[in-house]
């Protein structure tokens, strides 16, 4: 479901935006303090950058004396207090505005007057999208009248005399909305509005037990009286429990997101009433409840306000402080679980990666209890240890994905997986082999060239690791600055360049690749090959031959149509299988005639003339078949060329 931006006072008083996770950040009134005098407020931030901190009062809604007494006094760079209160400050809404580089939060505190006709029983209550609440007000001075509520400052009911029951004015509103966040006070009839009973609700979001821009998400199971942020999905956990699901509880006296911090009373965090960010709201410390949070948990009740109850099962005891402390052999919130030796049941045992890579390697573990993140680890060989950054639970099993930062050669040898939980321990190893991706040897060789194509042999040896999965070849020309053209191709046959610029210098170079993420190795040296000029087009054609003196043979041609460039004419002999017996070089493109001396008697030959330029060769003319040179042919000509013969049968 959508959230709606608030509008009006309320703005006001609600918890600045930050990005990212929730600040570690805690308000703290010592709501047991006997007068004005001696109470304070102390604000503390488990960041390390705190760049500002500070208490100050919120006049928008409850309005006292403009001239504000209390100071506030930075003890620590992560802790300030504010001390020196009149009546007049302890009555409405105080807040604490905390920063660091990246991130602010503001966490408010609702105090009441111990001289006001109506209490609360309860100050700040959270709730869900769609839930119900209700506000009770307990009577302190009785009064013949009726009682009024308010939302911010306005008027928003009335509850008459006669609905009181037992001492209590109620009032309690069905199907909430976000509209219905903020302060809320009742009064009797004709009071002072600092006589009045506030209190704080704090509307998430999104329905119960979803989070998200849109609450599409499943909130984790936050234990122990934990919250979950509808914005970000994190639990934020009572004062004296820690974890991601609030799962474990900090020794008596400690809070903190990391249980760091400690109430500084022989009597640990009696007294003191605790607010967090939204949308946890405030109450007393683990093992405590009260308006004064002075009264000790009775028996199976614990946790922050002794709001919830142990139930514990197979032998365990209560504790009001952390709930069910179990037998050797059982867990779980109630005892209800038993133990199981944590197993890790899945890991490779030989891993190959390349030099230079990030990779993720899983573990998996089962056990009862589950292991948790802070539980398992990946020892490198070299001792270094590494925590995941993952881990998946399903039924009966965890997987924890471990980020591996750059591989160095020095990274070779064998790693360990350990898992430790509070009934035993599990350690396997893996083989973790790294590899150096190849390079070429050589430069690749020129095979064949032509105008427009290179034939190339890419590799004749590399350093480095196989197998070689593919080959690159990449080309440019040389006195260019356009980006390298490439071909991939999956074996080590040669590699043939289309397409090329004739007559053109090519810088030529081969960059190998074997499996896996980072396989690809550097490029290897380059070659430098030139392609050809332009092949010739022309096709000449014979006009005529003739036998002169005994055994010479005499052909001219011509050429239509010629406008390319070219260096001369070859003039080719074959037998009648077609095999070469003669060739002329004929380097001149005026001369088209040539004479073929030295013929034997009594065999058959063929004739045929091609251009070329530079190394390259045009198409031939028609084969001709000359008939067998008999010495009565001798001194005979012929003005105009024989019809040619079909090519010769082998």
């Amino acid at each position: 479901m959508p959230r709606c931006a608030l509008s009006g006072p309320w703005l006001l008083i609600s918890a600045l935006s930050h990005t990212g996770a929730i600040l570690d950040m805690t308000l703290i009134a010592n709501v047991q303090s006997p007068s004005h005098s001696s109470f304070y407020l102390s604000c503390v931030m488990g960041e390390r950058d705190v760049s500002y901190l500070h208490i100050e009062r919120d006049n928008k809604i409850v309005m006292t004396h403009p001239n504000t007494r209390f100071q506030s006094y930075r003890n620590r760079s992560n802790e300030v207090q504010a001390r020196g209160f009149s009546m007049a400050d302890l009555v409405g809404i105080l807040y604490c505005l905390g920063k660091t580089q990246t991130e602010q939060a503001r966490v408010v505190y609702v105090h009441n007057s111990r001289n006001a006709h109506l209490v609360p029983l309860k100050v700040t209550q959270t709730v869900s999208l769609a839930d119900s609440v209700t506000f009770s007000a307990k009577v302190l001075q009785e009064k013949k009248t009726d009682v009024m509520w308010k939302r911010n400052g306005s008027y928003f009911q009335t509850t008459v005399r006669s609905e009181v029951k037992d001492e209590l004015f109620a009032l309690t509103l069905p199907d909430v909305g976000l509209s219905e966040n903020g302060v809320y006070s009742a009064t009797f009839m004709g009071d002072s509005p600092l006589s009045s009973a506030f209190y704080r609700l704090i509307v998430r979001g999104c329905p119960a037990k979803k989070w998200g821009p849109s609450c599409e998400k499943d909130c984790p199971d936050c234990s122990n009286g934990g919250v979950c942020h509808d914005r970000v999905g994190v639990c934020i956990c009572p004062p004296g429990f820690m974890g991601t699901r609030c799962e474990k509880a900090c020794r008596e006296g400690r809070f903190g997101r990391n249980c760091q911090e400690q109430c500084n009373s022989d009597q640990g965090c009696k007294g003191l009433n605790f607010c967090l960010p939204d949308p946890y709201g405030c109450s007393c410390a683990a093992g405590w409840s009260g308006s004064q949070c002075s009264e000790a948990c009775p028996l199976g009740s614990y946790g922050a306000d002794c709001a919830l109850e142990c139930h514990c099962q197979n032998g365990g005891t209560c504790n009001r402080f952390s709930g069910c402390v179990c037998p050797s052999g059982w867990h779980g919130e109630h005892c209800e679980k038993s133990d199981r030796t944590p197993q890790i049941i899945s890991l490779e045992t030989e891993l190959e990666f390349n030099l230079g890579s990030e990779p993720v390697i899983s573990c998996i573990t089962t056990g009862n209890p589950p292991s948790v993140r802070d539980s398992v680890e990946l020892r490198k060989a070299d001792g270094t240890v590494l925590t995941s950054i993952k881990a998946i639970m399903e039924t009966e099993k965890t997987t924890y994905e471990f980020l591996v930062p750059m591989l160095t050669m020095a990274d070779t040898g064998l790693w360990e997986c350990r898992v430790s939980t509070s009934v035993g321990q599990d350690n396997r190893r893996v083989r973790v082999s790294v590899k150096v991706p190849p390079v070429p040897l050589s430069p690749p060789r020129l095979l064949a060239k032509q105008s427009r194509k290179l034939v190339v042999s890419p590799v004749d040896g590399f350093c480095g690791d196989g197998p070689i999965t593919a080959i690159k070849l990449l080309y440019k020309p040389k006195n260019s600055t356009s980006p390298w053209s490439s071909i991939v191709v999956d074996n080590s046959e040669n590699i043939t360049l289309m397409n090329l610029r004739p007559v053109t210098a090519y810088l030529v170079r081969v960059q190998l690749t074997r499996p896996g993420d980072k396989g690809e190795g550097a490029m290897g040296p380059q070659a430098v090959m030139v392609t050809e000029c332009p092949e010739p087009t022309a096709q000449p054609v014979i006009e005529s031959w003739s036998i002169e003196g005994k055994n010479t043979l005499y052909v001219n041609w011509n050429l239509p149509n010629h406008d390319e460039l070219a260096d001369g004419f070859i003039v080719r002999l074959l037998d009648s299988a077609k095999m070469l017996v003669r060739e002329i070089n004929i380097t001149s493109m005026l001369v088209h005639a040539a004479r073929i001396p030295n013929l034997e008697f009594n065999k058959e030959y063929g004739l045929e003339v091609l251009v070329y330029h530079c190394t390259g060769l045009g198409p031939p003319s028609d084969l001709y078949r000359y008939p067998t040179l008999l010495s009565s042919q001798l001194g005979v000509s012929l003005s105009a060329p024989p019809s040619p013969f079909p090519p010769c049968l082998p």
